[in-house]
């Protein structure tokens, strides 16, 4: 039996025309508007090269003193941990729904999924895209951690509406998923089996997700560089390294033999 439509657009916030309308341009042009808000920071952050984290440290620690190399250093390990993690669990995502879900240009919507990460939380590659995020915000100066946290974590949760607005209209059994599983923070982590979520997919076929996150995994290296040393040059270098190895990772990660569940 069909939803029926006066309660679907009770509930549903994008039940406007006009509205759904801009909500299906902005999320057709999620990717150059994420990338927009990236290069805005990167310019601030070429402009003011301290980082967020490390003048937190500063600030808190030796006054107008400014930090040393080794303080940096380890007041930036604590966000590049924080980027792996989120890393982590957007290519576990990407892997369970496949490449062109994940990139399409319309959210597919054609069956319920909830295996990996999706048992956990509805919205796995958005809570990873906003701890990126978080992190980068926390590497950047804070003019770029301004950009980055309030533009790009803001417009992630309303993708997240946007496509859960789909979901309801087009997936009954949606509904009752939205009400047993929460949206971007496990409730039960046991009930969940949340790191068998997270690496299953990962053991299974991570050469398909580095490949499909390859943007993701190059802002990696690059960071790395810049935890090793602010040069704006050597990030570059090791983006586009970390890029290649990410979009030739079926090439050098041996093929896994079993099938998938």
């Amino acid at each position: 039996m069909p939803p029926d439509p006066e309660s679907d657009s009770m509930r549903d916030p994008y039940r406007h025309n006009a509205f759904r309308l801009i909500a299906r341009t902005a999320y057709k042009a999620r990717v150059p508007i994420l990338l927009a808000l990236f290069l805005l920071a990167m310019r601030e952050n070429s402009l003011h090269p301290f980082p967020l984290w490390a003048e937190i440290l500063r600030i808190l620690g030796e006054g107008r003193k400014g930090i040393s190399a080794g303080m940096r250093h380890l007041a930036l390990l604590l966000p590049v941990g924080l980027y792996v993690g989120a890393l982590m669990m957007r290519l576990s995502a990407t892997i369970t729904l496949g490449s062109k879900t994940v990139w399409g240009s319309e959210p597919r919507s054609s069956q319920m999924v909830r295996e990996g990460l999706f048992s956990c939380i509805r919205h796995p590659l958005y809570a990873g895209s906003a701890g990126m995020i978080f992190s980068l915000s926390l590497m950047s100066s804070p003019e770029g951690a301004a950009i980055l946290s309030g533009g790009g974590i803001l417009f992630l949760v309303f993708l997240a509406r946007h496509e859960e607005g789909l979901l309801l209209r087009n997936l009954p059994e949606y509904e009752e998923y939205r009400k047993t599983v929460p949206a971007f923070i496990p409730s039960k982590i046991g009930a969940c089996r949340i790191w068998e979520a997270l690496t299953a997919p990962l053991r299974r076929d991570l050469p398909r997700g580095l490949r499909s996150e390859g943007f993701n995994v190059a802002l990696l290296g690059g960071f790395l560089a810049f935890w090793a040393t602010p040069s704006l040059p050597l990030f570059w270098i090791s983006f586009a390294l970390f890029l290649g190895l990410a979009l030739s990772a079926p090439l050098w990660i041996p093929e896994r033999t079993e099938e998938r569940p």
